[in-house]
């Protein structure tokens, strides 16, 4: 026994003495009291220990610490490391729907001044009916300016406002300079269900037929059935080739992703590993193969767009192809991905609220855990900030840079030299 622990011994027995005269007062047994006060916490902390991916580093808590909200304790016993399991709660604030990178003064006229570059908007959501649209630069919410650190009133609130500003072009001064744009009212945040394949889109380009496909999530039981139904489509239509459009795509169900990955690999891989699920140890507790799908695009050239949010189960789906011996024809455009190589489960307590802790590593068939990934073709659409075009646009940058890489086998080199010189290089944006 060590010298710490001996130091500790009179403190624990005044704590032992404190709670024990406090659930015994009068002669009484008062223990199934603390129980019956701490049960959601109890709950939690049961089931942490029998599934969490680091349940050896989980913190132990004080008898006190078991009082707290269940968020609270959930969120005080993680491993430190820990940056992936999350609690929800039934009462949630809801999202306005908008995925948005917030950043300095992009143009440097104003270097303190903070703004909001809108990337996404989900359809029919509160900032969809307010007429928020990708593109769209917002300084300031219910009139409070926004700042690096707080920007949660763009994620989640009440009824509010939004000023938004404009940049614009002066051709006498060949510069951009802002402009004042439209205040617009937004109504309060709502839950919804993100949609997994936000948009699907046929191409002619020159003498190619490509199909594309804007994925968020890797989420829902109908998803294997509504990709299917695209890419269906896409065989029906010709295509020469596929872009799959991850850069929003946050994650999703391992198994989801395995039917996508599933449509792209040749037969010969049907049944071999696509990706092993291994415990804190490295062992192996759920292995996952590829499968025959109801649509085959092997023989088509395949297109990944990644982003600073693809992560999880994406990151899986590209790793997976670019290990594949027998898929040669993957080319990945955009930036590096989040790195997220650990599974999250969902357990639903007796209680109105979800657990969803870190159980397993992913590893791949060739036993190297999941990692970020590098693009072949780095390209960061934020270099573009000047003139964001819609997602499915054939003008938007990244979408065309690989249009032009499919019809020439080149990027727009100049596009991209020349929005470095509006674009600060020392202004990294949070994106959310």
């Amino acid at each position: 026994m060590n010298i710490g622990t001996m130091k500790r011994i009179p403190y624990l027995i005044l704590v032992l003495i404190f709670f024990t005269a406090l659930f015994t007062s009068c002669g009484e047994d008062r223990t199934h009291e603390y129980y019956e006060l701490t049960e959601e916490n109890q709950w939690t902390f049961s089931k942490m220990k029998e599934v969490y991916l680091w349940r050896d580093n989980i913190k132990t808590p004080s008898r006190s610490t078991f009082f707290s909200k269940p968020s609270k304790f959930f969120s005080s016993i993680l491993y430190n490391g820990d940056q992936v399991s999350y609690f929800t709660d039934t009462v949630s604030a809801g999202d306005y729907g908008m995925t948005f990178a917030v950043m300095r003064d992009p143009l440097g006229e104003r270097p303190s001044k903070v703004y909001a570059l809108v990337l996404m908007v989900e359809p029919d959501s509160p900032a969809d009916i307010a007429g928020v649209e990708r593109g769209t630069w917002i300084s300031s919410v219910g009139g409070t300016a926004l700042t690096t650190n707080k920007f949660s009133k763009l994620q989640s609130g009440g009824n509010t406002e939004l000023v938004t500003e404009l940049i614009e072009y002066d051709d006498d001064e060949y510069r951009y300079y802002w402009t004042p744009g439209d205040t617009l009212q937004i109504a309060q945040s709502v839950d919804y269900t993100e949609q997994s394949i936000y948009l699907d889109s046929i191409y002619t380009i020159s003498s190619k037929n490509i199909g594309y496909i804007v994925i968020n999530n890797f989420n829902g039981e109908d998803f294997v059935g509504d990709t299917q139904d695209r890419l269906l489509s896409f065989a029906a239509n010709d295509v020469s080739d596929v872009v799959v459009d991850l850069r929003y795509c946050t994650g999703g169900s391992v198994a989801n992703a395995l039917s996508l990955a599933s449509s792209f690999v040749a037969p010969e891989l049907y049944s071999t590993t696509f990706c092993n699920l291994v415990d804190a140890a490295g062992e192996t507790d759920t292995t996952y193969c590829y499968t025959r799908q109801s649509t085959s695009l092997f023989e088509k050239q395949l297109y990944i767009i990644t982003g600073e949010q693809t992560s999880g189960a994406a990151e899986l789906f590209i790793s997976a192809l670019e290990n594949s011996c027998l898929y040669n024809d993957l080319i990945t455009l955009g930036v590096r991905t989040a790195n997220v190589n650990t599974m999250t489960t969902c357990f639903k307590s007796p209680f109105g609220f979800e657990i969803n802790p870190a159980t397993n590593y992913v590893a791949l068939a060739n036993g190297e855990l999941l990692t970020g990934i590098n693009p072949t073709v780095p390209v960061n659409e934020l270099q573009q900030i000047t003139d964001i075009q819609q997602l499915g646009s054939g003008q938007e940058y990244l979408l065309n840079n690989i249009f032009l890489l499919a019809n020439n086998g080149v990027i727009s080199t100049d596009a991209i030299s020349a929005q470095k010189t509006v674009f600060r290089r020392n202004n990294k944006p949070i994106i959310k």
